[in-house]
């Protein structure tokens, strides 16, 4: 309620109602003024089809979801759980493969992953396209992901 400043250090069983009624009157009024405002700015982007088509319609079910949550097979979740284990278990395995990865590198640590990639003279020496607050050269998954798709780039501009 907008005229209630703190509301967990506030006594609601003590608040009038002409204070209550009031508070009432100026959520309904700044959310209607807020439902105009974001119309009017889904009719100006034209996102006001988007939002009509497809994000109007699946309110209910998200809200009935929010309600009464989901229900969620725990065999099928397991399942899932040990396919992807077992296909990161492949692809970690397969690093192994490249001349750059040796046998006793642990590719879960970031210290042994920034000499494969950027600092090892026989790892990849690849170039950094991003840095730590302290200097080093980053292993983030934004900047992993980032190296991945300049690496695509280049072996696809390769292929023409």
């Amino acid at each position: 309620m907008l005229t209630v400043s703190n509301p967990r250090n506030f006594v609601w069983s003590e608040l009038s109602l002409r204070d209550c009624a009031r508070g009432n009157a100026l959520d309904s009024y700044f959310t209607l003024k807020l439902f105009h405002t974001l119309m009017e700015e889904l009719e100006n982007t034209g996102a006001d089809k988007l939002y009509d088509k497809l994000i109007s319609p699946v309110t209910t079910v998200f809200a009935d979801m929010e309600r009464e949550g989901l229900r969620v097979s725990r065999d099928a979740l397991k399942s899932v759980g040990k396919e992807l284990n077992h296909s990161n278990i492949n692809l970690e395995d397969g690093l192994y493969d490249y001349p750059q990865v040796h046998k006793d590198d642990n590719i879960s640590s970031n210290s042994n992953l920034i000499e494969i990639l950027y600092t090892r003279e026989d790892g990849f020496r690849l170039y950094p396209p991003d840095n730590t607050a302290k200097g080093n050269p980053s292993v983030s998954a934004p900047t992993l992901k980032i190296l991945l798709e300049q690496i695509e780039s280049e072996l696809s501009g390769r292929k023409t």
